[in-house]
């Protein structure tokens, strides 16, 4: 192996144990003798972490289903789904942080230990100390419901382009429809993707942890609340200053300063603190709702991957505009709407009758196009699915071949797994349980989509649901064993699936595309969640009904914040650009690929289309990862399994939408550090003050109330970005 090789495994060794003094519980290579060094040194990832990283000590005694696990888990199920919501109408989306939430939670968790009497009744409310079981258990509650689904994208836009309020009842039962149909998946294929050893599922190994850190070790707690409270006060009152006061500091760019709002060029390559500005080459970012906490806690190999296609981003979004691919030139640098040849924004209404595509009206308008950005995203989407699917058939096919033999999913498989092993004295979840959970779920999808009108026979739903099981397998593998996942990159796949199902429809693309895509999302989230209750020691009922708990609460307070959202910010949402403060970039860009793909699929992806390569891109995927596995069959020790072309893909256009300045600081931060629980201190604090801030000053409650103009806030109404170059066309 190269030298590189060699300390890219040795970064990535010390970041699952923790690089930094505060998470050094096996690793003070002063005070480990040879032998000692030897025992604790990771070596096979998927052992090494489970049996010496994670410990297997289980007290059968700790209860988990408790009073505390109950309200903990019910009140930050309630906080976060409305957050994540925010999240999602604002200019760059992130989701609400995992480590932020099981923190809480633990102080929350032990202040009503010590609150709440043990004596008399209240011994049923308080059990005795504050325990990992119900600790995990409430975290898996409120992260599962700590997302914005695909189908409150579906609410947005209809509300938004279609003028079609969906009632409440029908909007939340799809929502939940698809939260379930996921978790019907991942309860029957715990067998392969959770049990065994080496499915470990790296993007929870720090959760799984830090929890056993914090209920195990009691020596290093005291540090650990100290360092986490006194990060989590500065950073939250800090992030005062960039998002209100002094919205210069999102994107501090020397370039944009000395310009001042006067070139597109300079806007369009260095400029990145509004929404869709810009790619922020070299911007410096003091805002850490941009940068957020994952570049502290991800594995070095993963983000050196992330890095090189970011760097392949920078070239090709300036070399396909300034290049004038696609009519590139036509329409904004950055943005997510469909155009006019001239540069104006589509009216999708004028090619529609009863919402699908009318040849005669179609005629008389013309053909629609996309921002060079927006196409490059599409192809991209395409090149990553392709090679993420030849990827994990190449290098892991023993492990997945069995799933797709039907019996072994009903009958059960002996797996020697030390976590597992352990949890073979709680009642297991039988697959009956999901199964019923599975057939519920798709009876609610087929009676939504035919109440709610979407144009998705069932036939077609059918058809989705079964592509969308085989890719769980082969795309939830891949996650379990490297922690990359394709997240709403698969959209792009569901979309062209659809529109060669049912041309011409676009609302039953979105309906199709929701099924096929965010299915495989929840699958794979609750997969994860899964392993991390066996990593704890949580009961299978517990953690089932954890699960189900949080989805029933996420997808009704989505939609009710959704509505509220949408009814107090209308106007930004329905412009190209949005605002400082609220964007409608994800319906916009849900609605116009459902209009591209549903409506004009073959006018714009067809062999005569301005797009052909986009699904073209799919077939060229397929290849990437081919030369990379030959190369690294022919010479083993060079380091060539290190490239993973499906995070390199990925990354190649993550900077097509959103705020992107912070890209500079959270690579740089990425490599040198790897701090657990300053991360999920620097998350909490900023998520908790956004959420004050959207209700206070944001106008997610109603009227906004906007910080006083000054330099260090420039107006867009005087055609300045927050970084003050050139505001972006709106």
């Amino acid at each position: 192996m190269s030298a590189a090789s060699e300390e890219l495994k040795y970064k990535d060794e010390k970041a699952i144990y923790g690089g930094s003094d505060e998470v050094k519980e096996v690793t003070d290579s002063e005070k480990l003798s040879e032998y000692e060094r030897e025992e604790y040194l990771v070596r096979d990832y998927a052992h090494d972490v489970g049996i010496k990283v994670l410990s297997t000590q289980d007290d059968p005694t700790q209860p988990a289903f408790t009073f505390r696990f109950l309200f903990l888990g019910l009140g930050l199920s309630c906080f976060g789904s409305v957050l994540a919501q925010i999240y999602y109408f604002k200019p760059q989306t992130v989701g609400v942080a995992r480590l932020f939430l099981l923190l809480i939670s633990y102080f929350l968790g032990n202040l009503m230990a010590w609150a709440i009497p043990r004596k008399g009744y209240f011994r049923y409310l308080n059990p005795g100390p504050f325990n990992i079981k119900e600790h995990t258990a409430l975290l898996i509650m409120c992260s599962t419901a700590s997302v914005s689904s695909t189908a409150s994208e579906i609410v947005a836009v209809d509300n938004l382009y279609y003028n079609n309020k969906l009632n409440a009842g029908l909007a939340i039962f799809t929502l939940l429809s698809s939260q379930l149909l996921g978790y019907g998946f991942a309860g029957i294929l715990r067998d392969f993707l959770v049990y065994p050893t080496e499915t470990w599922w790296p993007t929870i190994i720090t959760s799984a942890n830090v929890f056993q850190a914090l209920h195990y070790d009691r020596t290093l707690v005291s540090k650990r609340v100290k360092m986490f409270w006194g990060v989590f006060l500065v950073v939250g009152i800090w992030e005062i200053v960039p998002q209100y006061m002094f919205p210069v500091l999102t994107g501090f760019s020397i370039f944009c300063l000395i310009d001042n709002g006067k070139t597109d060029w300079m806007r369009n390559v260095f400029g990145g603190a509004s929404n869709n500005e810009g790619t922020g080459l070299l911007a410096a970012c003091f805002d850490w709702n941009y940068i957020g906490g994952d570049c502290l806690w991800v594995p070095l190999k993963t983000q050196v991957n992330q890095d090189i296609g970011l760097g392949l981003t920078y070239i090709f979004m300036v070399a396909l505009y300034y290049g004038n691919i696609w009519k590139a030139k036509n329409f904004p640098f950055m943005s997510q709407a469909l155009f006019y040849d001239n540069g104006t924004q589509y009216d999708q209404s004028l090619i529609l009758t009863n919402n699908a595509f009318d040849p005669v009206k179609y005629a008389e308008v013309g053909p629609a196009y996309f921002s060079a950005s927006n196409a490059w995203f599409l192809l991209v989407s395409n090149l990553a699915l392709g090679s993420c699917l030849v990827h994990v058939l190449l290098w892991h096919w023993p492990e997945i071949s069995g799933v797709f033999k039907f019996a072994n999913m009903f009958e059960g498989r002996e797996i020697d797994d030390p976590h597992h092993n352990e949890m073979k004295k709680y009642k297991p979840v039988p697959n009956w349980w999901f199964l019923i959970v599975l057939v519920g779920a798709f009876a609610a999808a087929q009676a939504t989509n035919y109440e709610g009108h979407s144009g998705l026979p069932w036939w077609a739903l059918i058809v989705l649901l079964l592509m969308c099981f085989i890719f769980t397998v082969i795309y939830g593998y891949l996650a379990s064993i490297t922690g990359f996942q394709l997240s709403w990159f698969g959209s792009g796949f569901f979309q062209m699936i659809v529109a060669f199902m049912l041309p011409g429809k676009p609302v039953a693309n979105m309906y199709g595309t929701m099924y096929g895509q965010h299915t495989m999302n929840q699958a794979m989230t609750l997969l994860a969640d899964f392993k991390l209750g066996h990593y704890s020691k949580v009961p299978m009922r517990v953690t089932f009904f954890s699960q189900i708990c949080g989805a029933v609460v996420g997808s009704i307070l989505n939609y009710i914040m959704l509505i509220n959202i949408i009814d107090n910010n209308r106007p930004a949402l329905l412009s190209i650009s949005g605002t400082r403060l609220w964007s409608g970039q994800n319906p916009q860009s849900f609605n116009s690929n459902a209009i591209s793909w549903g409506a004009l699929g073959p006018e714009m992806f067809g062999r005569n289309g301005t797009y052909f390569m986009v699904p073209v891109a799919l077939a060229i995927g397929v290849f990437l990862p081919l030369p990379f596995y030959v190369l690294h069959r022919k010479y083993p020790k060079a380091g060539f399994d290190y490239i993973v072309m499906p995070i390199i893909t990925q990354y190649s256009a993550w900077l097509t939408v959103g705020i992107n300045t912070s890209i500079t600081f959270s690579v740089l931060i990425g490599i040198f550090s790897q701090y657990y629980i300053v991360s999920g201190a620097i998350d909490g604090g900023t998520q908790v003050m956004i959420f004050i801030l959207s209700f206070a000053v944001f106008g997610a409650s109603g009227t906004a109330h906007d910080f006083p103009t000054w330099w260090g806030n420039p107006s867009l109404d005087a055609g300045l970005s927050a970084d003050r170059c050139k505001a972006p066309v709106n």
